[in-house]
C-alpha cells in the first residue's frame, strides 16, 4: 500500500467536504497527515487512503500529484504564425497615406476655425471697450 499525500484543499475538493473540516478531522486523528515545512511555517498533507476510509469514497485508482510552481503554463496551440505579404504592406502604405492626407486636411481646418474665433474674439473686446460708460463727473467740476 503505497502512501499517497494531498493537500487540505485537495483533499476537501475530493471529499466535497470544507477545509476546516478535513482540519478537525486531522486533529482528530480521523485522518492521517503528515506536516511538511515551510517558510510560513507548515502545510498539513493529507493521506489518501485514510481520507477515502474516513470519509467513505470511492478509492482513486491514479496517482494525484501536487501541481509544481516552476511548471510555466503551457502556451495555445491556438496562436498561429501570421504572414505579411508585399501587397499587404503596400495596401498599409496606402491606407496611412490617405490618413495622413486626411489629417493634414483636418489639421488646416482647425487652424482656420481658430484664427476666425481669434478675430472675432478681438472683435468683441473692442466693442465691449467703446460701450463702458465714459467717467462720471463730480457735480463740483462744471464750475472749473
Amino acid at each position: 500500500m503505497s502512501k499517497n499525500y494531498i493537500s487540505i484543499q485537495n483533499a476537501a475538493d475530493l471529499s466535497k467536504k470544507s477545509v476546516q473540516t478535513i482540519r478537525r478531522a486531522i486533529k482528530s486523528k480521523k485522518i492521517t497527515a503528515r506536516r511538511r515545512k515551510t517558510p510560513q511555517g507548515f502545510n498539513y498533507m493529507v493521506d489518501l487512503d485514510s481520507l477515502n476510509t474516513a470519509f467513505g469514497l470511492k478509492p482513486i485508482k491514479e496517482d494525484i500529484k501536487e501541481p509544481k510552481k516552476s511548471e510555466a503554463p503551457k502556451k495555445s496551440e491556438s496562436s498561429k504564425d501570421i504572414s505579411i505579404g508585399a501587397n499587404d504592406f503596400k495596401d498599409f502604405v496606402k491606407t496611412m497615406e490617405t490618413l495622413l492626407a486626411q489629417h493634414n486636411e483636418e489639421r488646416k481646418s482647425f487652424l482656420q476655425l481658430v484664427n476666425t474665433l481669434q478675430e472675432k474674439i478681438f472683435v468683441l473686446e473692442n466693442q465691449l471697450n467703446l460701450l463702458k460708460a465714459p467717467p462720471k463727473k463730480k457735480w463740483f467740476s462744471f464750475r472749473k
